[in-house]
């Protein structure tokens, strides 16, 4: 079951963490400094682009589909229903989750203060065990390994078992104790369910104080982490996944990458190296590479539904620099991914593409 307590309407309230982003080749900043017009590549420019990977991921046996471009796949959303966007709130992505799980559906209490608000959110959920047993016992001690472990809620200098711990894991939250469900005649699997809690800080407005406890248990579950990641990453300006009738689910996502640290004695070339520094981070498998008067452009070709945007700035020494923001694509078919799991594949995809995580 899910409960909620609250002290004041549901409103969108997303993390701001900074995440930097690296940039620029040796080989680009002597040309930039010198206003060269260095090639990447000498021959060929590419129109089509769609990275070849494969992934699995939690219920996901899903691959990308390499048959069609970033804008070829990007038209396809004219059949496409969404599944969540930057716009969503965690409270809206909760209550997705919750029905893809098959847990109840989240209610809210509501209660009223002048001042400030606070949330607290409960989740009953289920930790299996990962293996079957002989004795009753040990499954149910696996299982509360299994829940303690994905709680975080382990001490490993404590000399009690898996289930001592999970108890007062549980009494620290004020929830209700564990409950252990036994299945089989020998050997034993279990299933342990878990009041999990979270209790937002005071925020100005009930709407902020749910979402911040819907974060909270979000957090927690695990399900969407990098999902979350994106929308904690303020360089994320925006993004939405789709999904089509043919079962190929379909990121778009718009990032800010950070103003290059190699000038140039012109915008033109200033925008140029943020182009180049852009192409080898989302199109590393570029071939041919564009030559480095072209890198604007091509960019440009690849995702051709929003063009890139550059802001070059001159600096304190007489050099322009320049950031951009590119719209790139990330695209999987898979027939038994939930909206959800493939959201936060393609979210992790995203992510790795992008150097954010390893």
């Amino acid at each position: 079951m899910v409960m909620f307590t609250t002290v004041c309407s549901l409103f969108a309230v997303i993390a701001i963490v900074d995440v930097a982003s690296t940039t620029a080749a040796d080989s680009v900043a002597a040309a930039a400094a010198s206003d060269v017009h260095t090639s990447i590549s000498t021959t060929g420019s590419v129109t089509m682009y769609s990275p070849a990977v494969t992934a699995t991921s939690g219920q996901c046996t899903a691959a990308v589909s390499t048959g069609s471009s970033d804008q070829l796949a990007a038209g396809e959303r004219e059949e496409t229903g969404l599944i969540i966007d930057k716009k969503s709130s965690y409270f809206s992505i909760l209550n997705k989750l919750c029905g893809e799980l098959s847990l109840e559906p989240p209610t809210v209490l509501k209660s009223e203060k002048s001042t400030a608000c606070t949330a607290t959110l409960s989740v009953k959920y289920g930790f299996s065990s990962s293996k079957s047993h002989a004795k009753k016992v040990d499954a149910q001690e696996d299982a509360a390994c299994a829940a303690v472990s994905g709680l975080k809620a382990t001490d490993e200098k404590s000399a009690k078992n898996s289930r001592a711990q999970l108890n007062e894991y549980c009494q620290v939250q004020q929830s209700e104790k564990p409950e252990y469900v036994t299945y089989g005649s020998g050997p034993f699997s279990c299933t342990v369910s878990v009041q999990i809690v979270h209790k937002s800080v005071a925020r100005p407005t009930e709407s902020e104080a749910v979402n911040d406890a819907a974060f909270g248990i979000l957090t927690k579950l695990g399900h969407v982490s990098h999902v979350l990641q994106m929308f904690s990453d303020p360089q994320f300006e925006n993004f939405s996944v789709f999904c089509s009738a043919r079962s190929v689910f379909m990121l778009t996502a718009r990032y800010h990458f950070n103003r290059s640290t190699v000038g140039a004695n012109s915008k033109t070339n200033a925008q140029k190296i943020a182009a180049m520094h852009a192409l080898e981070v989302l199109y590393p498998d570029l071939n041919p590479k564009p030559p480095f008067d072209n890198c604007k452009n091509k960019l440009q070709e690849l995702y051709t539904q929003e063009k890139p945007k550059y802001d070059a700035v001159p600096a304190e020494d007489g050099l322009y620099y320049s950031d951009v923001r590119v719209t790139f694509l990330e695209q999987m078919s898979s027939d038994n991914c939930s909206p959800l799991d493939a959201a936060n594949d393609l979210a992790k995809r995203a992510c790795k593409r992008l150097g954010l995580i390893p």
